[in-house]
């Protein structure tokens, strides 16, 4: 490669399919979208065996020992961040790209060069008096981590809010730089407009995702006679799935369970919108994906699903409240099919524009320059 190429190196816990989760997805497409670019070069520091990457991408890889599971997670966190820390002291990397907490210990070694990616900020969003004590140390360690870093990426919304205070008097700066997801050349074709509405649901079964609110609505659906209406898919498994499974389920629920890629596709394609409750988040991955296939979204107005949906194309509620999903749901199925489809391809215009891999990549690309850059 060229010397002239900046040498990044982004760190994270896992990338997917080898762990799961948004956080490691987004290590996996960032990775392999800034390889593709030809304009750095990469080094990724992760806990797989070496070779998880397509060899033509020349990406670089750097094995570091995973944490182990059984043990204090976040005391593991900066044992892990210990062991990347030694790696990047012998790399050389122009700028450092941390997911989460890989850069930790020792952190001000790498300061100047830090960019920390916090991604959903869940810690800062819990609910419950219990899951707010327990993140506590959480939100003091990312603290600690964000006020030494050059920059913080906030996903957009209310999260940018939520940075700015943890960086206030440091020299951290605050960058707002989204999520991204794959876009077609063309919109998807609409569902067909005969039959039930479909209503698709993906995401982990665990309370925060809202999914006891859906249930509710969908409930309250059967109970008007409108059970041959609107028709919830839900797609996913977690903590929820079995208590659902055994307990049993409105008529007009289907439980999916957890699905692949080919079987995601078809789900889109076939589904009249995107439904998505959730309690709280940071910009969800399973929203960019709906748009790119032009389907309007019906979403909590959480973390920065303010900056994905509008009236143009959906729907945003108050975390947490039936009747407003209630509403929301009857309001979308009493829409004409053109009505639907124009908001389809809003979502598809504007995820293009503005959430697009190339354009996101070309955004830190920039970043990284900026950073590189004597001050």
């Amino acid at each position: 490669m060229s010397n002239s190429k900046l040498r990044i190196a982004l760190c994270t816990d896992g990338v997917h399919p080898h762990a799961m989760g948004g956080m490691q997805r987004h290590s996996r497409l960032l990775a392999e979208h800034l390889a593709r670019s030809g304009r750095v070069e990469l080094t990724v520091l992760h806990p797989h065996p070496v070779g998880i990457f397509d060899p033509a991408l020349g990406i670089r890889e750097v094995h570091v020992p995973d944490i182990d599971r059984t043990k204090f997670y976040l005391r593991e966190l900066w044992r892990y961040s210990d062991r990347t820390g030694k790696e990047l002291e012998t790399l050389g990397a122009d700028v450092i790209l941390s997911q989460g907490f890989c850069v930790w210990k020792g952190i001000d070694r790498f300061s100047h060069r830090l960019i920390v990616h916090p991604h959903g900020l869940e810690m800062f969003q819990m609910l419950t008096r219990k899951e707010r004590v327990l993140g506590w140390p959480f939100r003091a360690a990312l603290k600690h981590i964000v006020r030494r870093g050059a920059v913080v990426i906030s996903l957009g919304g209310k999260l940018t809010g939520i940075l700015h205070d943890l960086a206030a008097g440091s020299k951290c700066r605050v960058v707002v730089l989204p999520n991204a997801t794959d876009v077609p050349a063309a919109p998807p074709a609409p569902p067909p407009p005969t039959g039930p509405l479909k209503l698709l649901f993906v995401g982990r079964f665990a309370f925060n995702k809202g999914l006891d609110v859906l249930m509710a609505v969908a409930e309250r659906l059967v109970k008007e006679g409108l059970q041959d209406r609107v028709r919830f898919q839900l797609a996913g498994d977690g903590p929820l799935l079995e208590i659902y499974q055994r307990t049993g389920l409105p008529v007009n629920v289907e439980l999916l369970g957890r699905v692949d890629d080919a079987r995601l596709s078809e789900l889109y394609a076939t589904c009249a919108a995107l439904v998505l409750p959730t309690r709280f988040e940071g910009m969800p991955t399973v929203v960019l994906e709906a748009m790119a296939r032009a389907r309007p979204v019906i979403v909590s107005d959480v973390g920065a699903s303010g900056e994905l949906v509008s009236p143009h194309n959906g729907y945003l509620l108050p975390p947490g409240d039936a009747e407003q999903l209630y509403n929301a749901v009857l309001a979308f199925a009493h829409r004409s099919p053109e009505v639907r489809t124009r908001m389809g391809a809003f979502s598809f215009d504007r995820v293009k524009e503005i959430f697009s891999w190339p354009v996101v990549t070309e955004r830190f690309v920039k970043l990284f320059e900026d950073v590189a850059l004597p001050r």
